[in-house]
This record gives structure tokens, C-alpha cells and sequence, in this order.
């Protein structure tokens, strides 16, 4: 494995510091991590008028321990109608939210089965939002741990990751709530449109 690249879990949307670390990158996507809950692998957390509010991708648990690639979604629920509505009473007012709104509402209204499938689909919207090209690579088998490359899969946990602060950028709800660090990619995206860049460098 080349040295230089990085291994990451694909996060639903995932936080700005983690594009930080994608953006101009080599990625190796480990699919073959155990599930866990309560992390960036399905949810994401926007600005609202409320201020802070999570969206979570329900999840089919089982007894038993399974991988990331073998994630299912629960589409018993109204999530994805839930998760765009949310995401459009929030950002409807943001700078460039029509210039990017079709791409997601497609995504939406889209069935998808398992998490990974989601996921991925969701980093090839951004990538092309940010107009960053990709080359997706995926690992092969489970690996408690590597010895070359950098392994930034503790950066799917949330609550256990190191608080990055990101420069200030205008948020939509900032007069009534402040600025809410290290939110989800698309809170940047629909505020800075192509600026977005800037601040991932």
C-alpha cells in the first residue's frame, strides 16, 4: 500500500474536517470495519433554525457483528423524505442551495438498499460539487490495523474525534445561533458554493 494514502471509512455526507482530509487525497475506503452505531458512517449533523440537528440513516441491527458493506438501510421509515425536507427548511435561504438542490433530491427519492451504496453515491455528488476528481480504491479484507498509510478511521466516531475548528464562514442561522464548528459538508457547500475549496485546503 502506497504510504501516502489515507484509509477512511465513507461517511453519510461527513463533517468538514474529514474533507479536509479527502479533498486532494489518495483514499483507500475500508468497506470491511464492523458496523457501529452512533458515528458519521449514517449520520450527519446540519445547522438549523434550532441550531445543531442530526439526520440518521435507520439501520437493520442483528444479533451479530457485520460488516460496513453489508449495512442495510431500514426503509420501513420515511427517512429519506424526512432527511430532505430537514435539509431544505434549513438551507432553503443559503447562497447556493438551488445551484446544488436537483443532485440531492434525486439522491432522495432514490431506494437504497445498503449503506455503502448511499454513501458512495453521496461522495461522487460532492466530489463533483467541489469539482475534485476521486479515484476510488477499496479494501479487500478486514484489517485491525496498517502498517503503512495513514489511518484516519477513528474519524467515523464522532464523539471521540479530535475537534478541528474550521475557519468561520457565514452560516445561515449564524445571527440567532453562532457558528457551529465542523458541520456536515453540505452546510459549507450550500454557503460557499465554489469558495467551499478554500476552506478544505
Amino acid at each position: 500500500m502506497d504510504s501516502s494514502k489515507k484509509i477512511i471509512i465513507p461517511p453519510y455526507f461527513g463533517p468538514i474536517s474529514l474533507w479536509t482530509e479527502i479533498y486532494n487525497s489518495k483514499i483507500i475506503w475500508d468497506i470491511h470495519q464492523n458496523y457501529n452505531k452512533q458515528s458519521y458512517r449514517n449520520r450527519t449533523f446540519i445547522h438549523s433554525a434550532n441550531g445543531l440537528q442530526k439526520l440518521t440513516v435507520p439501520i437493520k441491527h442483528s444479533l451479530f457483528k457485520f460488516s460496513f458493506k453489508d449495512s442495510l438501510i431500514d426503509n420501513t421509515t420515511s427517512w429519506q423524505k424526512n432527511h430532505w425536507k430537514s435539509i431544505k427548511i434549513a438551507y432553503s435561504s443559503s447562497p447556493y442551495f438551488e445551484y446544488y438542490k436537483d443532485s440531492l433530491k434525486d439522491l432522495f427519492s432514490k431506494k437504497h438498499v445498503k449503506l455503502l451504496d448511499l454513501n458512495m453515491d453521496i461522495i461522487k455528488i460532492v466530489s463533483k460539487w467541489l469539482e475534485i476528481e476521486l479515484k476510488n480504491e477499496f479494501t479487500k479484507e478486514y484489517k485491525e490495523s496498517y502498517s503503512v498509510g495513514i489511518d484516519l478511521r477513528n474519524s467515523i466516531n464522532h464523539k471521540n474525534k479530535t475537534q478541528k475548528l474550521i475557519a468561520n464562514y457565514t452560516q445561515v442561522f449564524s445571527n440567532k445561533n453562532g457558528f457551529i464548528n465542523d458541520l456536515s459538508i453540505i452546510d459549507l457547500i450550500f454557503n460557499e458554493g465554489p469558495n467551499s475549496l478554500s476552506f478544505l485546503k
